[in-house]
């Protein structure tokens, strides 16, 4: 055999073992991740937090994505209101410096408080109406939202594979609220008029709560799914025994 092409076949051979290895065998729990034998409320809440900032990097290998910043090119919202907003080049911030208040773990149900500060920034299109105000804009868009709360529960089951137990997620269910003041600012509102823009900008910040709960809904759902996604994938790709060592 051609030299050259013993050492392809050899490469080939060692990422075909690889492979194998990482399908059958499963991931390797990061180093970053500290696992709680007792799984005790307070060392689960530490451990998680201790998680965020690492974990939001992403996990190439099990297909986990980067979430902090989480990029979207393209959003379409369409409010009961009759109010039509796109959001393009969209960047979400705040993630990795999310707290957690509250874990508990038990019969293979978990519940996670946590509450976070995030930041949108994009550009946005918009038309139509948004409680009592007409919008027809085009600009620049930011979100802040200094307190947003957000309850979690997981429901995990057992599932084996190729002589491996993974603890899956089998159910997830997730809300949210927003807590404190969300500022928004948007630039061009109403085309052509600054002052009607500016109007319907004081008139939105002044009506917040509601305004959060049609326009910010919608954007936070979508921070939401890409966190699921990642945790299902967490979970689907580390093998149970690695996560959980002891559970008497």
């Amino acid at each position: 055999m051609n030299p050259i092409n013993s050492k392809v076949y050899f490469t080939q051979v060692v990422v075909t073992l690889l492979c194998f290895s990482t399908g059958s065998l499963g991931g390797i729990l990061p180093d970053y991740i500290h696992v709680c034998p007792s799984l005790t409320s307070e060392c689960l809440k530490k451990t998680i937090q201790e998680t965020i900032p690492e974990f939001v990097k992403g996990i190439p290998e099990l297909g986990i994505v980067p979430i902090d910043p989480i990029t979207h090119d393209y959003i379409a919202i369409e409010l009961p209101g009759g109010l039509k907003l796109e959001l393009f080049n969209g960047r979400i911030t705040g993630i990795r410096k999310c707290i957690v208040d509250n874990v508990k773990y038990e019969n293979k149900q978990a519940d996670i408080d946590i509450h976070c500060h995030l930041l949108i920034k994009g550009r946005y299109k918009a038309h139509g109406n948004i409680l009592i105000v007409q919008i027809n804009g085009d600009g620049d868009a930011k979100l802040k939202a200094t307190n947003v709360t957000i309850s979690a529960k997981l429901k995990f089951e057992d599932q084996e594979r190729n002589g491996t137990v993974y603890h899956e997620i089998k159910d997830i269910s997730v809300k949210h609220k927003f807590v404190d003041r969300v500022v928004f600012d948007l630039t061009n509102l109403f085309k052509g008029s600054p002052e009607i823009s500016d109007a319907v900008l004081h008139f939105l910040n002044d009506n917040w709560k509601v305004v959060a709960e049609e326009f910010g809904d919608p954007i936070v759902n979508t921070i939401v799914n890409y966190v699921v996604d990642n945790i299902k994938r967490f979970f689907r790709g580390i093998p149970k025994d690695q996560i959980i060592v002891n559970n008497k």
